[in-house]
């Protein structure tokens, strides 16, 4: 089995116990994200004053939740793995090269997923809320399980 990559909304709701770590069964072996989404995840913290859809579901919750959601954030788990870009890059670019003669066009974040789930052997897992149709597409094409969750 591998790991399954998860998106940033997913990442937050595993860090709040939201979500199971094995999101239901789905991932056994755990869960890894890309830079790029915890990077998303992150920028969604970084001003406390605004409110957005990745922060929205956490700011909502009492103080101290808050702080220990940032706490767990700002120091990941060990059993979350956070793929880097610089092992990533090439796939990346060729994975967006191939795809986008097939019409399907990925922005970085996206071709970064693509790349990650090919490292990890794994399947790629997204919330409903925040699907891009080139990934999944793009996934179902090079025979990479895709959960919408």
């Amino acid at each position: 089995m591998a790991r399954l990559l998860i998106d940033d909304h997913l990442l937050r709701d595993v860090l709040t116990s939201r979500r199971p770590p094995d999101l239901g069964g789905l991932s056994p072996d755990g869960v890894a994200t890309t830079s790029l989404w915890l990077f998303r995840l992150c920028s969604s913290w970084a001003d406390p004053k605004v409110r957005r859809k990745l922060s929205s579901p956490v700011g909502g919750l009492p103080p101290s939740f808050q702080a220990a959601f940032r706490s767990r954030l700002v120091s990941l788990p060990d059993e979350i793995e956070v793929l880097s870009s610089r092992e990533l890059a090439w796939s990346m670019a060729e994975l967006s090269v191939r795809h986008r003669a097939y019409g399907r066009d990925l922005p970085v974040t996206m071709a970064e997923a693509l790349a990650a789930a090919w490292r990890l052997r794994g399947g790629i897992a997204v919330c409903g809320a925040d699907v891009d149709p080139n990934l999944k597409a793009a996934a179902r094409a090079d025979g990479i399980e895709f959960h919408t969750l």
